[in-house]
Parts: structure tokens; C-alpha cells; sequence
């Protein structure tokens, strides 16, 4: 895959996170408005999704697309969100350079991209994500009509209510330390 840096540095002028997925795992990183900065080197050719982005926006690459997700359109806040925050990886946290290894008594080891000092020393970070839903709303027969039979069935229908909620997008807004106020990091 090849990153788009161009329209990155159009989008996220000053600095903004970044989550690599390649053959090999997974790789958080920093961009700082004109290059990405990761542990390890990020190669290109073994990477499957991209995915930059900050409080209010996140681009994510797959494979040649790009899709942007904006949480203003036209100037106007979107009111079909759901922000929801999940636990992220890590038992054990020790300083690696500019980064924190944060890993797991299975082996499994992530170098976050910031020294963490985690409150009452409970490793315990959680990653933003932003859901963008709508409701569908339901087609049903009116009380004053009846099925006939030589008509197509959904053009009797009218539709009621709110229907079910949908989750039809998500992005990535941040990380965040899982005390009383919910900080994030910086």
C-alpha cells in the first residue's frame, strides 16, 4: 500500500496518531505534520490499513481508498454520534526511549508512542472511538389498508417510528487513561 503523505499533511497540519496494521502486527505511531514516527520502521509493502487521526477526524487507507471522516459537515456538527472508549492492550508498562512497551504475560508486546504515567499505577488505556449511526425506520402496512394481491407489496407501506439503531461507520478519536476524568494523552 502507498501512504498518501500529501493528502495527510493537507488534512492534519500539526500532529495527529497513527495506528498501522502490517503483516507482521500492529504499530502506533505519531504524525507530526509532516512525516509518521513509529518504534519500528513501517513498511509499506506489508502494510494493510492506516489509519491517522485526532479528536474531530481520521483518515483510514485501504489498499489504493481513503476514506474521511469528519464530524462537521458544512460547518455543522453531526448529532448521529456515539463516542465509547475501550480498553486498549497492556499488563505490564516500562520506558523505552521516547515510547512505553506495554506488554502482556502471553508475550505479546506494543511500543506506544508517549512516556505514560498511568494514575494510581493501574495500566489501564483506553482508545476513543467515535460510532456514526442512524435509525432505520420501519415499513409497515397502514390500519386502513389491505394486501392486494396484484400490487408490489412495499408500495402499501408507509413507515413508523424511529426503527433500529445502526452503527454504520466508526473512527478512532484518541487515547485516554482510564481514570475519574478520563485524560488524554498527549
Amino acid at each position: 500500500m502507498k501512504i498518501d503523505y500529501e493528502r495527510i499533511g493537507k488534512v492534519f497540519k500539526d500532529k495527529a496518531w497513527a495506528y498501522a496494521e502490517q503483516y507482521d502486527g500492529v504499530k502506533i505511531g505519531r504524525w507530526n505534520g509532516n512525516e509518521f514516527s513509529f518504534y519500528e520502521e513501517l513498511k509499506e509493502d506489508y502494510l494493510l490499513l492506516l489509519r491517522v487521526f485526532d479528536k474531530t477526524r481520521e483518515l483510514k487507507f485501504t489498499g489504493d481508498k481513503c476514506r474521511d471522516t469528519d464530524i462537521y459537515k458544512d460547518g455543522k456538527f453531526i448529532a448521529e454520534l456515539a463516542d465509547a472508549k475501550y480498553y486498549l492492550y497492556g499488563e505490564k508498562a516500562e520506558p523505552a526511549g521516547d515510547y512505553t512497551a506495554l506488554s502482556e504475560k502471553r508475550g505479546g508486546k506494543l511500543f506506544f508512542p508517549a512516556r505514560l504515567k498511568f494514575p494510581n499505577n493501574r495500566i489501564a488505556l483506553k482508545l476513543g472511538i467515535r460510532h456514526y449511526v442512524r435509525y432505520n425506520r420501519i415499513k409497515v402496512l397502514g390500519m386502513d389498508k389491505n394486501e392486494d394481491k396484484d400490487k408490489d407489496f412495499c408500495d402499501g407501506l408507509e413507515t413508523s417510528g424511529a426503527g433500529p439503531l445502526e452503527v454504520v461507520d466508526f473512527a478512532y478519536t484518541g487515547f485516554f487513561y482510564d481514570d475519574k476524568e478520563g485524560t488524554e494523552v498527549d
